[in-house]
C-alpha cells in the first residue's frame, strides 16, 4: 500500500464466454460518428458487455436518455445477480496491444478522490490536465448516483523517466496470473491482463512512492512551491471529476467514519508512464457544424489579428472548409496554448451566431466532415508530451479537449469494474 494517490484495490473481473463482446471503447470517441456504435450494437447483439452499462457520449442529447441510465443500472444489477465476476485484490499489469502493433504497459489501481482535484491550482497529487466539460458532466453524475458499478475508461500519466514503477514487470509476466488475453473489437488490438504478485506490488508501491517527493520534483522540474504532483489524467478529464463531485456529495450526508473506507471515495483507472515508447500526443481536432463558413473567417479575422502567411514564433492551425485547407498564424492569443485561444474563438462565435461543435480524433475524420456544407473542420498541430507536467505545474490545466493519448482506436476499453456502493 502507497499514500500517493493511487493503490491497488478491490478490481472485478468479469467471467464471460466472449470478451471481444464484452469490453467496449470509450464512451467519449466516435462522437459524430453513429455508424460506429450502430456497428458495436450488431457486434455485440446479445451478449453480456460493458455496452449495456455505459451510455455513449453520442446518446447524450438523446430524448431517451433517462430510459438508457436505467437500463444501464438494470444490466449492472443483472449482472451482479448472475456472478458475472470475480474479484482481485491487487494491481492488474494490463499489455495492450495497439492497432499499430506497439506494446502499451499499465497498471489497473484506484485513485483517491481525497488526494485528485479538477480546479486551476491545484496541488494535490492526482490532477487534472484539462477543464471539464458541464454539459458532459451531468449524464455521467447521473449515471453513477444510481448505479452500483463503475466501469472506467481513465487513464493516469505519470513522468517516471527511469522508469521504475514499470521495471521488469514485462520480464516477469510468468510470475503472475494471467486473467484475460483476447482481441479488442473494430481493429482495434489486443489486451492481456496479469495480477502482478505480492512481492511486485510492493516493489510498485516502493517506486511509486519515491516518485512523490520534495526531491523529485526539485529534480525534474526546478519547482518546489507548487506541491507534489505524481499523477496527470490524461484520459477520462470527465469521468474522474464525475466520480469526484459524487463523493464530494456523499462527504455533505456521511459521517467521517463512514466516509473513510466509503467505495465512492476511490475511482478505478490505469496508470501509464509518460515516457512510454507505444504512444505520442495526438491534437483533438475540431468540427463546427451549421455555421457561415465565411462568416466564420470573417469574425476570426475581427476578434483576433491574423494571418495566410508564415509568422515565426506564432499560433497556428489549420482551417478546412470543403476541399480547400488554409494555415492560419495569430498574432493576438488569448491563451497559451493554440487549442485555447481557438476554443476560446469558437466559444465566443457560438455565443453569438450559433452552431454546434464536436471534439474529432483523426484528421481524415475532420476532413470527411469538414466537406459537408456548412461545416468547418481544425486541425492543431501535436504537443510535445514530454512539456506536460511542468506545464500543468506552471500555468494550470489546459484548454478542454486539448490532447488525446493516441487515436481513438487506441483509446482504453471498458473491461474491469468495481462496486461503488458499499
Amino acid at each position: 500500500m502507497n499514500n500517493t494517490g493511487f493503490s491497488k484495490g478491490d478490481i472485478l473481473v468479469p467471467n464471460v464466454e466472449c470478451m471481444s463482446a464484452w469490453s467496449v471503447i470509450a464512451c467519449d470517441q466516435y462522437t459524430s460518428q453513429p455508424q460506429y456504435w450502430r456497428d458495436v450494437e450488431n457486434f455485440v447483439k446479445t451478449k453480456p458487455s460493458t455496452l449495456n452499462m455505459m451510455v455513449p457520449e453520442i446518446r447524450f442529447a438523446s430524448d431517451d436518455l433517462d430510459q438508457r441510465i436505467c437500463s444501464v443500472n438494470r444490466a449492472m444489477r443483472t449482472y451482479l445477480r448472475r456472478h458475472m465476476f470475480y474479484e482481485v485484490h491487487d494491481y492488474i499489469y494490463s499489455r495492450r496491444v495497439l492497432s499499430n502493433g506497439k506494446v502499451r504497459c499499465g497498471l489497473v489501481g484506484v485513485i483517491d478522490l481525497e488526494q485528485y482535484e479538477f480546479h486551476p491550482g491545484s496541488q494535490t497529487t492526482v490532477r487534472a490536465t484539462e477543464g471539464v466539460i458541464q454539459s458532459l458532466i451531468e449524464p455521467r453524475l447521473a449515471l453513477r448516483v444510481l448505479t452500483p458499478l463503475e466501469v472506467s475508461h481513465t487513464m493516469l500519466l505519470i513522468d517516471d523517466r527511469e522508469n521504475t514503477v514499470f521495471a521488469s514487470l514485462e520480464q516477469e509476466l510468468d510470475q503472475m496470473q494471467l486473467l484475460y488475453s483476447f482481441d479488442l473489437m473494430m481493429g482495434s488490438g489486443s489486451i492481456s491482463g496479469y495480477l502482478v504478485t505480492p512481492e511486485q506490488s510492493e516493489r510498485i508501491d516502493r517506486a511509486l512512492t519515491a516518485l512523490a517527493t520534495p526531491e523529485e520534483m526539485q529534480k525534474k522540474y526546478g519547482i518546489t512551491d507548487k506541491g507534489i504532483f505524481v499523477y496527470a489524467v490524461g484520459d477520462g478529464n470527465n469521468s474522474i471529476a464525475t466520480a469526484k463531485l459524487h463523493y464530494d456529495n456523499l462527504k455533505r450526508t456521511l459521517s467521517p467514519q463512514k466516509l473513510r473506507n466509503h467505495p465512492a471515495r476511490y475511482t478505478l483507472s490505469e496508470i501509464v508512464n509518460l515516457h512510454d515508447d507505444s504512444f505520442e500526443f495526438e491534437p483533438i481536432n475540431r468540427v463546427l457544424f451549421g455555421v457561415d463558413t465565411a462568416n466564420f473567417l470573417h469574425q476570426l479575422s475581427h476578434v483576433h489579428r491574423i494571418s495566410y502567411s508564415p509568422q515565426e514564433g506564432q499560433q497556428y492551425f489549420d482551417c478546412v472548409i470543403g476541399d480547400e485547407t488554409k494555415r492560419i498564424w495569430i498574432a493576438d492569443p488569448s491563451s497559451n496554448v493554440v487549442t485555447g485561444t481557438v476554443q476560446n474563438f469558437i466559444d465566443h462565435y457560438i455565443r453569438e451566431f450559433s452552431g454546434k461543435v464536436d471534439y474529432v480524433h483523426g484528421e481524415n475524420i475532420v476532413r470527411q466532415l469538414a466537406a459537408q456544407t456548412d461545416n468547418v473542420g481544425i486541425l492543431f498541430p501535436s504537443i510535445p508530451k514530454e512539456s506536460l507536467f511542468e506545464t500543468i505545474l506552471i500555468d494550470g490545466i489546459l484548454p478542454r479537449k486539448t490532447f488525446s493519448m493516441g487515436t481513438a482506436a487506441d483509446k482504453r476499453f471498458y473491461l474491469e469494474c468495481r462496486k461503488i456502493k458499499p
